[in-house]
């Protein structure tokens, strides 16, 4: 298994700080995000075309195309009797869900509201559900699924992916810039946990 060696203690609790910052400085009363997505409407109207393109990859972003991708990289670790990775994914993306939609009803900001919307929203906005569960997703896939020589392209693909994926929430005008930020800041925290506690596994099992 191909070792990433991260400084987990100290980077999971700068993520964690970052992450409450994004949540009280963003949303309506920041300049950045109503700059932001006050921005982006003209572009809409100027790229109709662009624009049906980005609605049609946010779409990958909602649950059942990620909970089916997810689904099947947990089945793959079954039939391989990875037990310890089954379990550590499995809490990182469902565990990670949950925690996304705690956090939303906590924090209760509202979505951007300068025009209607141009794909349907449900929620409250503080952390993007996009960002977020994407980062679990593909970062999960990348690194408990993808075999071990593909493991480094694999987590630059899935952290490309995920940046796309939240990119455009703003561009749509459904989430503010700091929503997005926090997302993928919440999902890469959380992998990066599990990843560390199957590699304490690991190790202790080889001692």
């Amino acid at each position: 298994m191909a070792r990433f060696r991260f400084p987990v203690p100290v980077a999971f609790a700068m993520a964690v700080a970052l992450f409450l910052l994004l949540g009280l400085v963003g949303g309506a009363a920041s300049l950045f995000d109503v700059s932001a997505i006050r921005a982006a409407a003209p572009w809409r109207d100027a790229h109709p075309h662009a624009t049906s393109a980005v609605i049609l990859f946010t779409k990958l972003g909602y649950a059942p195309p990620l909970l089916t991708m997810a689904a099947l990289g947990a089945g793959w670790l079954a039939w391989r009797r990875e037990w310890v990775r089954l379990v550590a994914m499995g809490a990182a993306v469902v565990g990670g869900r949950i925690g996304i939609e705690l956090i939303k009803l906590i924090a209760d900001r509202p979505r951007p509201g300068f025009e209607a919307h141009p794909v349907d929203v449900h929620s409250q906005s503080f952390p993007s559900g996009h960002a977020g569960n994407s980062m679990l997703t593909f970062l999960s896939l990348a690194l408990f699924v993808a075999p071990e020589r593909w493991q480094r392209p694999a987590v630059a693909v899935a952290v490309i992916a995920s940046l796309a994926m939240g990119a455009t929430r703003p561009l749509l005008g459904v989430h503010w810039p700091t929503d997005v930020l926090a997302g993928w800041l919440y999902g890469a925290a959380l992998v990066m946990l599990a990843w560390w506690w199957v590699r304490r596994r690991d190790a202790r099992s080889a001692a």
